[in-house]
């Protein structure tokens, strides 16, 4: 029933380990980012990230676990995602944090804000 809840979203859904490796992703990730479940599997989440966020990403999961200073996990914020094809996109992301097997995962919740954020600008003119 998970894996079905998890197939139905309509946002992208990452679920990466401790060490930002993906361990699952949704439909709506390959549809959103342009890749195949397999080619993102066990590769570093930062892979959908452009610069500056790629190169951060790394130095703010081992500060966060030094710390437990959150800044997007819990929060959510605007930030920008990078297809396979190297274009990049307006996204919101919400990440959770959760224990299983004593092990820590995060699971990103990603919204494509493209078309809101054409509308707004239509809006403008």
């Amino acid at each position: 029933m998970l894996q079905a809840i998890l197939e139905s979203a309509v946002d992208a859904i990452v679920i990466v380990d401790d060490h930002g490796l993906v361990e699952t992703v949704n439909t709506a990730s390959e549809k959103m980012f342009l890749y195949d479940r397999a080619e993102l599997i066990g590769r570093n989440v930062t892979m959908l990230m452009p610069l500056p966020y790629r190169s951060e990403h790394d130095e703010y999961v081992r500060r966060y676990r030094e710390t437990r200073e959150a800044r997007i996990i819990g929060i959510g914020r605007q930030l920008t995602g990078q297809r396979k094809d190297g274009t990049t996109f307006p996204i919101h992301l919400s990440v959770g944090e959760f224990e299983a097997d004593g092990a820590c995962f995060y699971t990103g919740f990603i919204h494509d804000l493209t078309d809101r954020q054409q509308s707004e600008r239509a809006l403008e003119h």
